[in-house]
């Protein structure tokens, strides 16, 4: 009974050391060309193509990103393509990009965030 008791203090013990923060919106500290072109890897590796281009965003004051959809082709005259939406987010002190539709969590590394109180 003492063993048992003894094994449900150290499962919980453990359990406890092993939480994490819930993701929080979150901002960019610096927003350099070089942070705006690792973003724009990281969110064109998320929506499997080579090349995306951002909608217009100030990413030191707001978590949105928007990923347009890739431009008409020669023959297309419309689309009903709509843009991907994603949030940053701090994780414990790690950024992330968060997918809105399904939230899949993409790491920022070497970018610095800033939760948004």
């Amino acid at each position: 009974m003492i063993r048992s008791i003894a094994l449900g203090v150290l499962i919980v013990s453990l359990a406890a050391c092993q939480t994490s923060s819930e993701p929080r919106l979150a901002r960019l500290e610096t927003a350099t060309p070089e942070s705006r072109a690792a973003l724009t890897r990281v969110l064109a590796q998320a929506v499997g193509r080579a090349e995306v281009q951002l909608g217009p965003l100030d990413l030191t004051r707001q978590p949105v990103i928007s990923v347009l959809p890739p431009p008409l082709g020669p023959l297309e005259g419309a689309s009903t393509a709509l843009p991907e939406i994603f949030e940053l987010v701090m994780i414990d002190r790690d950024c992330y990009v968060r997918r809105r539709r399904d939230g899949a969590l993409f790491a920022l590394p070497g970018l610095s965030c800033r939760a948004i109180d």
